[in-house]
């Protein structure tokens, strides 16, 4: 089947009943704006059974997972996620899934993906598929990995920041990276360690494998002389000095891989204006979170996820 667009190939891949209440629309878009064409992104839509009128639903809202995930971190197959807290609460949840990951199928030159490719090729198309499709500006939610793309998408000039209503990060660091990685031997040996891979998983680590490119890319800023920059040279922070985008922040107080004052330093970048929450105990909350609870878990569906939504919503009628 196909789906109404003038932007570049898009087909419906299905539309699925989910706990007899919801209906995912996924989409498959197909841009044909890098040098691998074979790319194809998938797009879920979630929406209530029954309703019809689906340029009437509510502010778009951009959900993009982690690393080792796929679009079920944010609404499981039993009707259960953040995503569905978001269409209840009035949104429009859109929910990308990276090459390789979940209905996205895995590209021609799929070792190569990593950060800066989504950020320069797939974010865009996304972007410009839901606002032909709402006709509204969108709110970015992203986890780890998905909310490092996001920003990385923004300070490079990928993301059009006038078409963005703000961003939402769970997790996401880009200045703290293994001491080790900063000695030239042991970064030779990762290197060479990689040659003869193709994709990263372990047991543990989550659903989907990862491209080798994303180790290879961590490895590249984690030097003494990299840092966060693109494959040219120019640096993300100063990118980010460009624009003032609202930007709330989420950091877990047990996140030992991306400890929440480096989440703290990324979401402070965007705007003087932004809004940081370290979910510890010491702040107010039931329990010290973790990298992954801090999104999936009954206490953070009761107090995380509503303040990200009723930040959304003072944010977009202050």
């Amino acid at each position: 089947m196909k789906s109404s667009s003038s932007l570049f190939p898009v087909s419906l891949l299905r539309a699925d009943l989910v706990a007899e209440r919801f209906i995912e629309d996924t989409y498959l878009l197909k841009p044909n704006n890098s040098a691998d064409n074979s790319v194809q992104i998938a797009v879920t839509r979630l929406g209530f059974q029954g309703s019809e009128d689906k340029a009437a639903r509510g502010i778009p809202v951009v959900l993009l997972h982690g690393s080792f995930s796929n679009r079920s971190f944010w609404f499981s197959g039993g009707g259960k996620g953040f995503a569905k807290s978001l269409l209840e609460a009035g949104f429009d949840p859109w929910m990308v899934e990276a090459r390789g990951h979940g209905d996205s199928p895995v590209n021609d030159h799929y070792r190569d993906n990593n950060v800066e490719t989504y950020s320069r090729f797939d974010l865009p198309a996304v972007q410009d598929f839901i606002l032909e499709q709402t006709q509204q500006n969108a709110f970015w939610i992203g986890h780890s990995l998905g909310g490092v793309t996001i920003a990385t998408a923004l300070a490079g000039g990928h993301l059009q920041a006038a078409n963005v209503q703000g961003i939402v990060l769970f997790g996401a660091q880009v200045s703290r990276y293994p001491v080790l990685l900063n000695m030239p031997g042991v970064r030779l040996m990762a290197k060479l360690a990689l040659l003869a891979k193709k994709r990263i998983y372990g047991k543990g680590m989550g659903p989907e494998h990862e491209p080798v490119g994303i180790a290879r890319e961590f490895i590249r800023w984690s030097g003494l002389l990299g840092g966060w920059r693109s494959q040219k040279g120019g640096s993300y922070w100063l990118g980010l000095q460009e624009l003032n985008i609202p930007a709330l922040g989420f950091g877990a107080k047990q996140d030992k891989a991306y400890p929440a004052k480096h989440c703290k330093k990324l979401i402070h970048a965007f705007s003087r204006q932004s809004q940081f929450y370290l979910l510890a105990k010491e702040s107010g909350f039931t329990q010290d979170y973790n990298h992954l609870n801090m999104v999936v878990s009954k206490p953070a569906e009761q107090e995380v996820w509503p303040k990200a939504i009723q930040w959304m919503n003072l944010t977009f009628n202050p």
